[in-house]
């Protein structure tokens, strides 16, 4: 079986630019890495990704935390048979963004948030969660340099500020393996330290290839 690795962090930390270093290191080695996203992964993910991101778009706390289990059922489904066949899946965000967007930053609860993933999930956790953390008001500068913001990301201050406190409160329980990583580095030192963290999940014969 393969392990399970998920990026996780709030708006602006750099998830993207630190996926595409770990995908260019993975790529020198033999391992079989598959990566996807949420929201998406999947053709009726994209569907809903669609829907959970359009500015456009109003809708209900309840009704996105759905939607985003919804998404995490079909992207399940297909995770257990990616494990049999890869060393490595590694997801752009997964269980731990609900809890953290939907669960403390819209205040829906995050023991209610989570047993709708539960359910989703049957009670499946990942491996290992790289979380990224940055200032709030740091992150949101980085964001604003982009030319559109998504539905979510064009939420008030407040929000991404209670969406870091939930992270945080996730990290403190000690029951999700969370790896915190300062965004504030260079990107060098942050792949290089998410590298040597994903070097202890790969298969034994795998191990020099990336340390």
């Amino acid at each position: 079986m393969g392990c399970f690795i998920v990026l996780e962090g709030p708006d602006g930390t750099g998830k993207s630019t630190l996926l595409r270093g770990i995908q260019r290191e993975l790529e020198q080695t033999n391992l079989k890495v598959k990566y996807f996203r949420e929201p998406g992964g999947c053709r009726l993910g994209e569907k809903i990704r669609a829907l959970l991101l359009d500015p456009e778009l109003e809708m209900a706390p309840a009704t996105e935390a759905l939607l985003f289990a919804a998404n995490r059922s079909e992207n399940y489904a297909q995770l257990k048979k990616d494990l049999r066949d890869y060393d490595l899946v590694i997801a752009d965000r997964f269980l731990l963004s609900s809890l953290a967007y939907q669960g403390e930053g819209l205040g829906l609860g995050m023991d209610r948030v989570l047993q709708i993933n539960d359910f989703a999930l049957q009670g499946y956790r990942p491996d290992m969660h790289l979380l990224l953390l940055l200032d709030v008001e740091e992150g949101l500068k980085r964001k604003k340099k982009q030319k559109v913001l998504d539905r979510l990301e064009r939420r008030k201050e407040e929000f991404h500020r209670k969406v870091t406190e939930g992270y945080l409160k996730l990290e403190k329980s000690g029951k999700y393996n969370i790896e915190i990583i300062d965004a504030g580095r260079a990107p060098e030192e942050i792949l290089d330290h998410c590298m040597k963290v994903i070097g202890r999940f790969i298969p034994a014969n795998h191990e020099e290839e990336i340390l």
